[in-house]
């Protein structure tokens, strides 16, 4: 198939759910939308570092509670409108009236619009991790003209100023983005065009790939990492990734609001076996904590260093479990992979007699399930970002926006707030390590491994990164050669 030089097709395990940055959760919609917006900060290609997107320059006050951003003043929205101070002190409040990451924002009391380029935001506390939350794609500046006049059609809007604007949505089968002409990063966008196609199936998507039909698998499923690794014309690159995964217990219902119940749990998994089975290799079990090797503040002990299937019924014992126990366990349908490995906990369980019901769920209804806690198990994944904050607060805060498994324990939620707050790296640091252990020892999660960033594209895409937190801002970038 001779493919069309001015356009990209990225193939996704998942349509969007909403093309709404404030509101998205989801990776699918992540995706496609952080080409569609801009944001005051922007990760930079080395994991863990940002810089401005939107920002021309910034002032921080010395005792770190007071930030003044200078902005571009050569930034449009889709619409034609110049972005002011104004749109982005509205946006700002509009993250916080979403309440999907709310809490990033808590410590800001102030914001003054200076001038139409300057915004001055003062915070209550000092919050270390502010400028790397600006720099989340999702906490996008919007166009407030556009988003008012839209109403209920705000995912139709042209409400961004990213490299691409929307053109067509069809839900289920494409979001089709068109270049922006008039992007403030002079030669960007390369391509004319950017297709978003949900393809589900890992076999349909390396067989798309393979004939032409589609250009980069962008999550590939480590089944396929092998395969592809040798066609011809496709190149796949793997880097250590941010996606991780866990069986996620609800520590409000019974028996699960029980410590031991779910320690026996975790030590009745076999991680590895996992991992080779359903990962291929390329994924890492996670035996302590759930930040990764590649983060400072990653904890080095082992709780669950191996399978322990005598100390998981002596666990059960001790809670008063003498009788089977049947716990149904929620998976989303469009992640065969985590389908997958909830059969194989199924049968692991089974040797403790624990009898698990695996119910698959369409994506939208799985993840409304989880966030009205309305579970028992679930086996699911997060990605971790950059900030250590973004590690855990969001889930384990007994507050947190993503707090799904209903998980409150005092100790965490002051180290957790003390990590916001600590300015000095290798103090907190420490106080992630800290909290780790007790998350580890609690098992709200039984953490199952972090798995590879891998992405498979055809030979001759240049300018795409493969990055850790899964973006795809470097599409932006990316081009064609002969």
């Amino acid at each position: 198939m001779e493919r069309d030089a001015s356009r990209v097709v990225v193939a996704l395990q998942s349509d969007a759910t909403t093309l709404d940055p404030h509101s998205a959760a989801d990776a699918g919609s992540m995706r496609m939308i952080e080409n569609l917006y801009s944001t005051l900060f922007r990760y930079t290609e080395n994991y863990g570092e940002v810089e401005p997107d939107v920002v021309r320059e910034m002032e921080r006050s010395e005792e770190g509670t007071v930030y003044t951003f200078f902005l571009r003043e050569d930034v449009r929205f889709h619409s034609g409108r110049r972005m002011t101070a104004e749109d982005v002190k509205w946006s700002l409040e509009r993250i916080r009236e979403e309440g999907i990451r709310a809490q990033q924002f808590e410590a800001v009391e102030s914001m003054e619009v200076v001038d139409a380029h300057t915004l001055r935001v003062t915070l209550s506390e000092p919050y270390t991790p502010f400028l790397t939350a600006l720099a989340h794609p999702m906490n996008a500046i919007l166009d407030r003209e556009a988003v008012e006049a839209a109403g209920d059609r705000f995912d139709q809007a042209a409400a961004g100023s990213g490299p691409f604007r929307l053109a067509e949505w069809r839900r289920g089968q494409r979001i089709r983005l068109e270049a922006f002409e008039d992007y403030f990063l002079e030669g960007l966008p390369k391509l004319r065009e950017i297709e978003f196609r949900p393809v589900p199936d890992a076999t349909s998507a390396n067989t798309a790939l393979r004939n032409g039909e589609i250009d980069v698998i962008l999550d590939l499923n480590p089944r396929e990492i092998n395969r592809l690794a040798s066609a011809a014309g496709i190149t796949v690159r793997s880097v250590p990734g941010t996606f991780w995964e866990y069986i996620g217990l609800n520590t409000q219902v019974a028996p699960l609001e029980d410590v031991r119940v779910r320690q026996a749990i975790a030590h009745a998994v076999d991680r590895e076996a996992l991992a080779r089975m359903i990962k291929f290799g390329h994924a890492e079990p996670i035996r302590g904590g759930h930040i990764p090797e590649t983060h400072p503040a990653h904890w080095l002990e082992a709780v669950y260093p191996e399978r322990d299937v005598e100390k998981a019924r002596a666990l059960l014992a001790e809670a008063g479990i003498t009788e089977t126990l049947e716990l149904s366990c929620l998976v989303g349908s469009d992640f065969d992979y985590q389908v997958n490995a909830a059969q194989v906990i199924k049968q692991q369980l089974l040797d403790i007699d624990i009898d698990v019901t695996v119910e698959s769920l369409e994506s939208g209804v799985f993840f409304s399930r989880l966030g009205a806690h309305d579970f028992e198990m679930t086996v699911v994944g997060w990605l971790g970002f950059v900030d250590a904050d973004e590690w855990t607060y969001d889930l384990f805060h007994s507050e947190g926006a993503y707090n799904q498994q209903g998980f409150s324990h005092a100790e965490v939620d002051r180290l957790l707030e003390g990590g916001r707050r600590e300015a000095d790296e290798a103090r907190r640091m420490a106080l992630y390590r800290e909290a780790q252990e007790i998350i580890a020892r609690e098992a709200p999660m039984v953490f199952l491994y972090w798995n590879d960033r891998a992405a498979a594209y055809a030979e001759g895409l240049k300018g795409f990164d493969v990055h850790p937190t899964l973006t795809t801002l470097s599409l932006r970038a990316a081009y064609w050669t002969e």
